[in-house]
């Protein structure tokens, strides 16, 4: 059997069964690693695209500057620090334009001053902590905190039942709570 390292000297040559070969030892630690960091329904992708990465970047393995499967963990692990890094960039930008809706719905007929105050309300670490907590969660704290309406209005303009608004809101706070503490704990 090949080793790694004259398997990506192979691979680098071109050679298809040798890339396999490389693919079935390794996509599996790849796959789990890239699940867990950026879940199930994402996780093929990424191992589909860090082993295109191998397959342009084998000539660049050097045997004598250390063993292949660390020189290819560090290629995985530099492409998922990437990802998840887009992701979170992706779900803080997505947060933000949803909290920008959900207060258009409500500020509106407010004058600009207000808009301005509110705006300055939603400092970066706490739009941060909102892109952390689930969607629903984040809706109703919106709406209540910087949107300033009641439970019951939330309820009618979601169409969500009042128990379920309530809920929602206990949960957010909580998860709000821990993310804040968690920013400010560590410097952020």
């Amino acid at each position: 059997m090949p080793s790694d390292e004259e398997l990506a000297a192979a691979v680098a040559r071109g050679d298809v069964d040798a890339f396999a070969a490389l693919y079935d030892r390794y996509a599996a630690r790849v796959y789990a690693w890239s699940a867990h960091l950026v879940g199930p329904s994402n996780a093929e992708d990424v191992v589909q695209e860090v082993f295109l990465r191998l397959w342009d970047k084998a000539g660049q393995f050097d045997p004598a500057r250390g063993r292949f499967v660390t020189w290819f963990m560090a290629i995985a692990r530099h492409h998922l620090i990437g990802v998840a890094k887009k992701r979170s960039a992706q779900r803080r930008m997505a947060a933000a334009a949803e909290i920008e809706e959900l207060l258009s719905r409500v500020v509106d007929e407010r004058a600009d001053t207000e808009r301005d105050a509110i705006e300055r309300d939603l400092g970066d670490s706490v739009v941060r902590a909102l892109t952390d907590i689930p969607p629903e969660q984040r809706r109703v704290l919106v709406l209540a905190y910087f949107g300033g309406l009641s439970q019951s209005e939330i309820a009618r303009l979601l169409a969500e039942p009042l128990g379920t608004v309530k809920k929602r809101t206990r949960l957010g706070l909580q998860k709000l709570r821990l993310a804040l503490a968690s920013m400010w704990r560590d410097g952020g």
